[in-house]
């Protein structure tokens, strides 16, 4: 049986993707991910997109609080860590680089 560093959580955040296409394309995708941890997320996407190709990732008001403006964007640099066909989309696996998110930090392995 497969072990994870961190548990996954279920649910439906919005996502958006910034880079290259397996095809040499650059592109910009506003979807949602489907399972979210500390130090990644996954996602289903029509795009085609290569294992280790780098992404920007921002996820909408997850971000650190600010006083008086409430909560920021999480923003970070990420990796594709696997590519998965399932029916006519790709579930797209996403390790973010150097960054945790802090909302998912009370998880234990």
């Amino acid at each position: 049986m497969e072990q994870r560093a961190q548990n996954r959580i279920h649910s439906a955040v919005p996502v958006q993707i910034r880079g290259v296409d397996a095809q040499g394309e650059s592109f910009e995708e506003f979807t949602e991910a489907v399972e979210v941890s500390r130090r990644g997320l996954s996602l289903l996407t029509k795009r085609n997109l290569a294992e280790f190709a780098p992404l920007t990732v921002v996820l909408p008001g997850r971000g650190p609080s600010r006083p008086g403006e409430g909560p920021t964007d999480f923003f970070t640099e990420a990796a594709v860590v696997r590519v998965q066909k399932e029916g006519e989309f790709n579930r797209v696996s996403i390790r973010f680089v150097g960054a945790t998110l802090s909302t998912y930090t009370a998880e234990t392995v």
